[in-house]
């Protein structure tokens, strides 16, 4: 029997990668549908791709675009040319019934591939604020999901529709974690690369933090060397309750381990809104269209976190923010409960459905 096929782009960074893991592992479970990934090859991408056994993997070339670098934004539009007609070799040989897209540069070739053969594409937008793939996608999408309410856009079009995240499984359901360090835990992300700004102030605050809380710091390889001398430097009694790690492997312990997370202002929040934890927000300045100031605004507007701008972040302002949050059960529970309700869980069920739709066609 042929089987129908998904194609399913999710590339480069966790963001993009994490969401299109959860759905070709729900999706491949149906015999009759053969799951297609296309990625770019990143270290993120193997590292998840490569536990779906029964889905099959595809790397394609696609440039990313940088404000005001003409050199690399020549080199971008070439690499994408190439990522179209790699794109159109895949179509051909696969023939997708619906191509589903977690929008960034590297599903830009992608959707202009699919829309030649006049393949219905879905997308999704994990941001409060819709990317620059994605508003190029939209004007041709079947549908482009969101994970914040229509009303948080400026000017949604007739093709948002109001999904939620996509999650993994193990996120779906209320998780029920027992503590067990005698200290309070904060667990402090910064992506898979870390953050520096934000790893810079926890080293100038370390002596004060492990004093009174477990540190569970993912500092990213560039810093991962640094915050082991800072470990050694600290006072035996204390040393180790610091714990730094260059990238969290076990992220969904981690997280329902924590009694406190301090984050950049990612998709990875609706992982944090499964297990109700306090959150303390520090939105990448850089980050593009200031996206992630406008995801950290929605939910404290929800009073669903607390958000601390980098720019006038220092040692005394987090570990200030850090222990009055934690020295109190009605806020930790109040923040804890506030972020879950904002967000719309099952997520990946409605986007599961919807592509599921087109396949049995």
């Amino acid at each position: 029997m042929r089987k129908n096929t998904i194609f399913l782009v999710g590339a480069d960074t966790g963001g993009h990668v994490v969401p299109v893991f959860a759905l070709a592992g729900d999706l491949s479970k149906d015999k009759s549908t053969r799951v297609v990934v296309v990625g770019v090859g990143s270290s993120i991408e193997k590292k998840f791709y490569s536990k779906l056994s029964s889905v099959e993997y595809k790397i394609i070339t696609a440039g990313k675009f940088q404000f005001r670098n003409a050199w690399n934004n020549f080199v971008a539009v070439l690499k994408s040319g190439v990522g179209f007609f790699q794109s159109i070799g895949l179509i051909i040989k696969y023939r997708p019934k619906v191509v589903f897209l977690k929008g960034n540069y590297a599903t830009v070739p992608v959707a202009y591939a699919t829309r030649l053969f006049g393949i219905p594409i879905l997308a999704h937008e994990s941001d409060a604020i819709i990317g620059k793939s994605n508003r190029l996608i939209a004007k041709f999408a079947k549908k482009l999901f969101v994970s914040y309410p229509l009303e948080t856009f400026n000017h949604p079009g007739k093709n948002l529709v109001y999904s939620g995240p996509i999650l993994r499984s193990e996120y779906s359901k209320k998780i029920e974690w027992n503590q067990k360090n005698k200290l309070p835990t904060v667990l402090i992300l910064g992506g898979s690369q870390g953050a520096h700004g934000i790893n810079e102030i926890i080293f100038a605050a370390l002596k004060e933090l492990a004093s009174g809380y477990i540190i569970m710091h993912q500092t990213g390889p560039a810093d991962i060397r640094t915050a082991e001398i800072k470990k050694a430097e600290l006072p035996k009694e204390i040393a180790d309750n610091y714990r730094p790690l260059s990238f969290v492997e076990d992220d969904f312990n981690a997280i329902a381990g924590a009694d406190l997370i301090v984050s950049r202002s990612s998709s990875s929040i609706f992982e944090f809104a499964a297990f109700e934890k306090p959150t303390i927000l520090v939105p990448y300045p850089y980050a593009s269209l200031d996206h992630q100031m406008a995801n950290a605004k929605y939910f404290v507007r929800h009073n669903a976190a607390i958000m601390l701008d980098e720019k006038d972040l220092s040692p005394t302002i987090l570990y200030s923010a850090i222990s009055k949050i934690l020295s109190s059960e009605k806020r930790k529970k109040e923040l804890g409960d506030n972020l879950r309700q904002a967000v719309r869980p099952g997520g990946e069920k409605i986007v599961r459905e919807e592509l599921f739709k087109f396949v049995r066609k």
